[in-house]
């Protein structure tokens, strides 16, 4: 190998050699001012593209002793032709010039008319490693134009640092990009804005420079500022009183949206994944996979509560559930809390309810259930809280601190699954002392449950798991790895690819547009720690991560949070999603390992759970 390194470092030396000494020069190259620069027809066509196609494709120059190139600077061709026979660029080595920016430009310039695609990449690379906000746009401009992607990609970066700043160079040249490019940057989660509330300005800094011609376009703007984590008083004082705004309709809807999700009573699930209605991490916002409860491989029932941000894969404590939590407990998220209903400790029936406040990390009791009651499972619709039992329904109020009798179903169910679609519930499961399955809906306006006719249900042993997104129901199975999906819209029953393994009393969720399945037993009867997820863009499983130690069995829950949001959950674990600030103490972060924990947390399985983590 050291021979053949050596054979071609002595043949570029030699080829360089010839072309000093001015021997066998067959070709005279014409700068675009004129100058001549003597050279080897087969080591221009060895080098470049360009002269290949020129000297090998039967092109009239093949037989010219004399081409001249258009538009190719003399210092940049002598360069190139340097390059060609050195494999060196020395210009732009050694110590930084005043000049170097420039040459490195028209360096690329000529390297990606002649085909010279190490020289283009060395550019591109020198010229992204010295970016500066004042130039990023250009260069960006500059590398989309001459296809540098790694140099538009490294300006594109730079512009989302600093394009939020308001006092920067940058901000002022933002205010000339097109529409579109400016959405670009809008659309992107890695923007790094402190609140959200700088991306608004952003937009608006744009529209305000030239309002005669942009106001309409406001709107188109507003689409990809994520308003539901605008502030609530900066949503009222410093978006809905903007009288650009407040003069569009459009912008007031979108307004109005963001209004909905803060209050919770937004159906996000109900439509296709959304960015606006996800936080950018710079604001310091994290959506969370919650793991509430569940029983270890001891059959030991745990009041733990820890947090799993998919985008880091990192865990996070949470405040323990302060009491007991037994069987038969539901839980779900409402607003920016979650809510733990009901239960039994085997000998009596809870009717407490406990309420999750993310803001403080903290576990309060709320006005109790009308009925005590186990084995019911819990849903959110426009920012109530419903429960569903066989025999009995009732609705909260979180702005009341109330409670409500509704209608029961007419067909009881000894246990069911409960999610919200278009407007209503659907309670899905086993009816009262027979085998048979069906899917009840309740509409809250006419307060009556009504029998759906959606065909023959799947062949379900139990209750499936049920969570719904982008307006489908996904039902998993506990005792395989099938998953069914109904369209209410279509009266549709449907398979996706099942689940990477069997999750026997393990968990559902709804997280960042995508199912994820935690906990259980597997395939060959072993308490799993997996947690898979399901993209539906791409109709795959993938792993996501270990929970912090393998746990099952669940309450089914339906959970969903406006601003900092909640996800939906199922789970032996019973898994809440929701956003926090990860930095918020007094959390802690820790990263499950099957082996070899980290010294500096305890492993997983001693920091609970005889001690601590037990009632």
């Amino acid at each position: 190998m050291e021979a053949e390194a050596a054979h071609a470092s002595d043949l570029l030396r030699g080829l360089a050699s010839l072309r000093s000494e001015r021997a066998l020069l067959d070709v005279t190259l014409l700068a675009g001012t004129g100058e001549e620069f003597g050279a080897h027809r087969a080591v221009l066509a060895a080098a470049s593209g360009y002269f290949r196609a020129m000297f090998a494709g039967g092109l009239r120059e093949a037989r010219a002793s004399r081409v001249r190139l258009h538009g190719v600077e003399p210092d940049c061709l002598a360069l190139l032709l340097d390059f060609a026979y050195t494999g060196q660029l020395g210009a732009l080595d050694g110590g930084e010039q005043p000049q170097q920016p420039q040459l490195a430009e028209r360096l690329l310039r000529a390297a990606d008319l002649l085909q010279f695609p190490a020289v283009k990449a060395a550019c591109g690379a020198w010229l992204a490693a010295r970016l500066e906000p004042s130039a990023a746009l250009d260069l960006q401009d500059f590398g989309e134009t001459f296809a540098c992607a790694p140099l538009a990609e490294a300006a594109r970066r730079c512009v989302l640092r600093h394009a939020a700043d308001p006092d920067g160079e940058l901000g002022a040249q933002l205010e000339r990009v097109p529409l579109a490019r400016l959405v670009s940057y809008l659309r992107e989660d890695a923007l790094r804005v402190p609140k959200e509330e700088a991306a608004f300005a952003l937009a608006l800094r744009w529209v305000r420079a030239e309002p005669g011609s942009r106001a309409g376009l406001l709107p188109q703007l507003l689409a990809h500022v994520r308003l539901p984590f605008v502030r609530r008083f900066a949503l009222l004082a410093q978006v809905e009183g903007e009288p650009l705004v407040a003069r569009s309709s459009a912008c007031l809807r979108l307004v109005a949206e963001a209004r909905l999700f803060q209050a919770g009573r937004l159906d996000r699930h109900e439509r296709s994944p959304c960015a606006r209605l996800r936080p950018r991490p710079s604001t310091g916002l994290a959506e969370l996979l919650v793991v509430l409860g569940g029983c270890d491989r001891d059959c030991d029932e745990l009041v733990t509560v820890d947090g799993f941000n998919p985008r880091t894969g990192h865990w996070r404590y949470l405040a323990e559930f302060p009491e007991h939590l037994g069987g038969g407990y539901s839980a779900v998220a409402l607003g920016n809390d979650v809510y733990v209903t009901g239960g039994s400790d085997g000998s009596r029936l809870y009717d407490c309810v406990w309420r999750y406040n993310s803001s403080v990390n903290e576990w309060t009791e709320v006005s109790p259930m009308l009925k005590a009651r186990e084995y019911h499972s819990s849903a959110v619709l426009d920012g109530l809280l419903y429960i569903v039992a066989a025999d009995s329904t009732e609705r909260y109020d979180h702005t009341l601190d109330s409670w409500e009798v509704l209608q029961p179903m007419p067909y009881p169910m000894d246990d069911c699954s409960t999610i919200t679609s278009r407007g209503k519930l659907y309670a899905t499961g086993s009816l009262a002392g027979k085998e048979s399955m069906v899917m009840q809906c309740y509409d809250p306006e006419s307060d009556l449950w009504t029998l759906v006719n959606c065909g023959p249900l799947p062949p379900w042993s139990f209750a499936p798991k049920a969570v719904t997104l982008g307006g489908l129901m996904y039902f998993i199975r506990d005792d395989s790895a099938e998953v069914d999906v109904y369209n209410p819209a279509k009266n549709q029953w449907d398979k996706i690819p099942p689940m990477l393994q069997v999750h026997v009393g393990g968990s559902l969720a709804v997280l960042g547009g995508k199912l994820y399945v935690s906990g259980g037993y597997d395939n060959t009867f072993e308490l799993s720690g997996m947690v898979e997820s399901y993209d539906p863009e791409t109709r795959k499983w993938s792993v996501a991560g270990q929970l912090p130690e393998p746990i099952f069995w669940h309450n089914s829950t339906l959970t969903f949070v406006g601003k900092c949001r909640v996800t939906c959950l199922y789970g032996s674990v019973r898994v809440l999603g929701f956003t926090i600030a990860p930095d918020q103490p007094p959390y802690d972060l820790y990263s499950p390992t099957p082996t070899a924990p980290s010294p500096s947390k305890p492993p997983a399985a001693s920091r609970t759970r005889k001690n601590r983590r037990r009632r």
